[in-house]
């Protein structure tokens, strides 16, 4: 099964070549210092590379695969790119409109790279030539740390590399895709909007239709749909956009082959000080229904416990599902009111394909079938279970264990390996993302609102993969960006003028 767990068998010369990458991270010997200014061929011996020597391209063997290395940025309100500290090691020959992947090092973190890794044969297809172990990489305090491990050897160089022009475009891309600026809209277009989209929700693509005749709890996409997991944005409106702004994922939803699903919980800012504050929320909303009624068959929406306005919901004391229903009766009115109750009776429960599940919270702890998520009306006890549900605890004896992942795997006939996907509970709050949480084998989870770094689940050749993105400041881009062609009308009609004016 093709899942980020699974590895390549490793023979005896294999594990000694871990134990040598190992014992190589901790530092025997200091290795050779070196300023990259041409390709340099590795040998047996360290070599260190200063942390600001810019773009590296790494080729494996005798130029049977390159790879380029550069520090990771995010881009500020400003447009410009700001280093946070990470690398990135990206295929520079990846196909620049498909969904590709990346490895990440963070400081005081390494990597092997080699053909044993299943994670990094498929985002990097690695040919033949290509060694199990074949170089390591150390991201030490001070300095970027190569050690050779193939008798094909390996090698390092300058690269060149133009960051930011393609961000540029999908920028103005996402620009026109949404059809407008960032920003809220007047409450009677609201309104036609979300009227529009509930409308599609009643007959949304890829759901099994219940006894009821309507679309029932389950999402299934068909194997040849990419999904894009993410979830639990709660109003961090530019972790969407960035989302939407990296990789070629926007092309890809644009073209048909890939699908955004939101694993609930768009709304209800969870920053401190900020936990009243709805603005975001509705605007985050808005975006999302712009998506909908742009690619009805690209973009879902699985129901999450946020999405209600109930009095339960609420966070350090504040009514937040109360608050969220003031706010959109006073600003927008009841009938929009109305609306948004519909558009949660619509929403499904549960996402799945061939490799993988997905759901807001939990896997069930009683009994579950395909019929029961399709016709999940009838069965209220899942869907509180589904939305709210967290992992076993001393404290929480009720929560869900490994059991329960297992048994939601085979009541959708799925292999025992495969990723199950949730938000609702952030192990931390540092991170975005968590995998094999509890040990559980392919239990991972995500949580989309950090302000700093946003995490999604796609699948890369064939592989289910987590990536992170930094988060950047796409709203004040785009806006940015729509200041700026105004200001260019005005200087065409002011030549324009001009050049009427000496005719």
């Amino acid at each position: 099964m093709n899942t980020i767990a699974s590895r390549r068998p490793v023979t005896l010369h294999g594990l000694w070549l871990r134990l040598k990458a190992i014992t190589s991270w901790l530092g025997f010997g200091w290795g050779r210092n070196l300023k990259l200014g041409d390709t340099y061929r590795l040998g047996s011996s360290k070599v260190r590379v200063p942390l600001d020597s810019g773009p590296i391209e790494i080729t494996l063997g005798l130029n049977d695969k390159r790879l380029h290395l550069y520090p990771e940025t995010r881009i500020d309100e400003r447009g410009r790119a700001v280093r946070n500290g990470n690398f990135i090691i990206s295929d520079p020959n990846a196909h620049p409109g498909r969904i590709g992947g990346f490895l990440r090092l963070t400081p005081k973190s390494w990597f092997s790279l080699g053909a044993a890794d299943a994670l990094q044969q498929a985002i990097f297809d690695y040919p033949a030539a290509v060694d199990d172990e074949h170089l390591v990489v150390i991201h030490s305090r001070d300095a970027l740390v190569f050690r050779n491990l193939s008798d094909a050897g390996a090698a390092i160089g300058p690269a060149v590399a133009d960051l930011t022009a393609s961000r540029t475009s999908r920028f103005r891309r996402l620009h026109e895709v949404l059809g407008g600026p960032i920003a809220l809209l007047p409450a009677a277009d609201a309104l036609a909007l979300i009227e529009e989209v509930n409308q599609l929700m009643r007959h949304e693509a890829y759901r099994p239709r219940s006894d009821l005749g309507v679309p029932g709890g389950l999402l299934l996409l068909p194997r040849a749909v990419t999904p894009i997991l993410i979830a639990d944005m709660h109003g961090q409106i530019d972790n969407l956009l960035t989302v939407l702004s990296q990789n070629a994922f926007l092309e890809a939803i644009e073209e048909g082959s890939a699908a955004l699903v939101i694993l609930g919980d768009a709304v209800h800012c969870e920053i401190d000080g900020q936990l009243r504050e709805m603005e975001s929320s509705m605007l985050l909303m808005d975006l999302i229904f712009r998506l909908k009624l742009r690619f009805p068959r690209q973009v879902f929406y699985i129901r999450g416990n946020h999405d209600s306005f109930s009095e339960d919901i609420a966070k350090d004391g504040i009514p937040q599902g109360l608050l969220w229903a003031k706010e959109l009766s006073d600003q927008r009115g009841t009938l929009y009111l109305r609306a948004m109750e519909e558009f949660y009776r619509l929403l499904p429960y549960v996402a799945a394909s061939d490799d993988f599940v997905a759901c807001h919270a939990a896997a069930p702890k009683t009994t579950v079938s395909l019929p029961m998520l399709v016709n999940i009306h009838r069965h209220p006890e899942l869907i509180l279970e589904l939305i709210n549900n967290r992992l076993r605890r001393a404290n929480r004896p009720q929560g869900y264990s490994r059991g329960d992942v297992k048994r939601l795997r085979r009541s959708l006939q799925l292999d025992k390996h495969t990723p199950f996907i949730v938000g609702h509970t952030p192990m931390n709050r540092e991170e975005t993302l968590w995998l094999n949480v509890d040990g559980i084998t392919n239990h991972h989870v995500l949580f989309s609102a950090h302000p700093d770094h946003v995490a999604v689940f796609t699948r890369v050749d064939g592989v289910l993969v987590p990536l992170v993105y930094p988060v950047d400041a796409v709203s004040a881009i785009i806006g940015g960006l729509e200041e700026e062609d105004a200001c260019q009308v005005v200087r065409r009609s002011s030549r324009a003028g001009r050049e009427a004016r000496h005719a």
